[in-house]
């Protein structure tokens, strides 16, 4: 990687830094956080409405659940940026547990809902299948019936 700024050469003392920040971007549950977003903005492409409705219950499956597990906090540059960052990392600490609770009970609504909408989805394609099968049926008997020249089949004897 070549970096040039004010038509100067930077690559020797930028490039390791920037290169850093790159991993440290790159860590694995980002990735899998950043794979679930183009999840969500792809529901507008869906091909069919049986497509968004699949592809958005399997994302409320995986992601029904708020968490409050160590995340980390940005921090701006100098003396000031530091102890903003220290701050802000004492008062999480003091009003966690706080936070923990409400994210329980949130997150016992959150998958209550999710199965309810899994099971009513479920429901619906059990029904949709039996009543597509009782709809083949109808129309096989009526061909069988048509096949025998139209007896019975709308005709007024």
């Amino acid at each position: 990687m070549k970096l040039v700024i004010a038509g100067k050469d930077r690559s020797a003392d930028l490039g390791p830094e920037l290169a850093a920040a790159a991993a440290q971007r790159a860590a694995p549950e980002l990735a899998d956080r950043l794979r679930r977003h183009e999840a969500v903005l792809g529901l507008r492409s869906a091909p069919s409405q049986a497509a968004y409705l699949e592809t958005l219950i399997d994302l409320l499956r995986v992601r029904h659940h708020a968490d409050t597990g160590p995340f980390a906090i940005p921090t701006r540059p100098g003396l000031a940026g530091r102890v903003q960052a220290s701050v802000k990392r004492f008062l999480w600490k003091l009003l966690r547990y706080q936070h923990d609770r409400m994210v329980f009970q949130q997150n016992a609504v959150n998958t209550g809902l999710t199965y309810a909408l899994e099971l009513q989805h479920e429901l619906h394609q059990r029904e949709l299948a039996a009543l597509t099968q009782r709809v083949e049926e109808v129309e096989g008997r009526l061909r069988e019936l048509e096949g025998r020249g139209g007896q019975g089949v709308g005709s007024r004897g």
